[in-house]
């Protein structure tokens, strides 16, 4: 049998879905329904929408597409500096001395923020643009070097530039002294000895596996290095990938040895593939797993702030 489409007032169709809500939760419990967002909805949609099923439903089946559209750049970001989501803003592109596009074909994908870069460079033309991508895109067509790669072996170019800055004494010692540590999760290494473990990446090497010119490599490694305040950007080519958590962590790699983080103009800076899939779905906290400002549901602490927050009983939100 075909269903007939009809035609309904607002108020009809709100209390259809309200009413189905209602038997289903009266019939299979709290989880039997769910919310499914985007990176689409503004934050304000988000938030309510988090708000009622999590505070009013008590159930945390709450979802959106920034999961899979971002998986890469969350994990990446959450195991490179303990925290998800850029640290930096837009406002970067107007104090950045060099830019470092990699995994995006940001002229087609992200015009409005080409034409910040575009307008960055013609105000100083001193401003320095690299593009590592494997096909020459019109996003080329403003940078200054080049570096072309075949898929999958990035990773290499990323590890290579890392070499050519340790090697050339590159890094901002003090800063990596203060503020960062090189670890594989379980063992903390020296400077020297990642050093050692990036010799195997050297530019010739590495030119060989991608077809990216030595000299590219070694010239996008100083320029990086030496700018004074270098911006990454990156979109689906590194976080719709295989291996996407590594090329993020690589990425932060390069602005962790140089410095390059937390100043005007620096930053390691995912772009995202919609127009508000962080403030929107993760700064809201609509998925399973957060409350609003990137809270874990899991934490005890963070659920009594929201609970209060929301005027709600004590242990009402799941900790599921």
């Amino acid at each position: 049998a075909k269903g007939v489409l009809e035609k309904s007032t607002w108020n009809k169709a709100l209390d259809l879905v309200a009413n189905k809500i209602k038997d289903y939760h009266k019939r299979f419990g709290k989880d039997s329904v769910a919310y499914y967002g985007s990176g689409q909805c503004t934050t304000e949609e988000s938030y309510t929408f988090n708000k009622l099923w999590k505070a009013g439903f008590k159930s945390n089946q709450v979802e959106g597409n920034p999961r899979l559209c971002m998986a890469s750049a969350v994990a990446g970001y959450l195991t490179s500096i303990g925290s998800d989501e850029p640290a930096g803003t837009y406002a970067d592109m107007e104090s950045a001395k060099c830019f470092f596009i990699t995994g995006s074909n940001t002229s087609e994908a992200h015009p409005i923020l080409f034409r910040r870069i575009w307008e960055r460079k013609k105000k100083d033309p001193s401003v320095k643009i690299i593009v590592c991508e494997p096909r020459k895109t019109k996003t080329s067509t403003i940078a200054d070097l080049w570096l072309p790669v075949d898929p999958g072996t990035d990773l290499a170019i990323f590890h290579s530039i890392a070499y050519e800055i340790l090697k050339n004494n590159w890094q901002d010692t003090a800063y990596i002294n203060k503020l960062a540590r090189i670890t594989d999760g379980e063992k903390t290494y020296t400077i020297d000895e990642y050093k050692d473990y990036l010799k195997q990446y050297d530019a010739d090497t590495v030119a060989k596996l991608t077809r990216c010119p030595a000299q590219n490599i070694r010239q996008a490694a100083e320029w990086f290095a030496k700018s004074g305040a270098t911006m990454s950007l990156w979109c689906m080519g590194l976080n719709q990938r295989s291996r996407g958590v590594w090329a993020n962590n690589l990425v932060h790699n390069l602005h962790l040895l140089t410095g390059n983080f937390g100043k005007p103009g620096a930053d390691s800076f995912s772009l995202t593939g919609q127009p508000n899939a962080c403030g929107g779905v993760r700064e809201t906290g609509s998925l399973s797993h957060l409350l609003p400002g990137c809270r874990p549901v899991a934490n005890p602490a963070a659920r009594a702030q929201m609970e209060k927050a929301w005027k709600i009983p004590e242990g009402s939100i799941d900790p599921k």
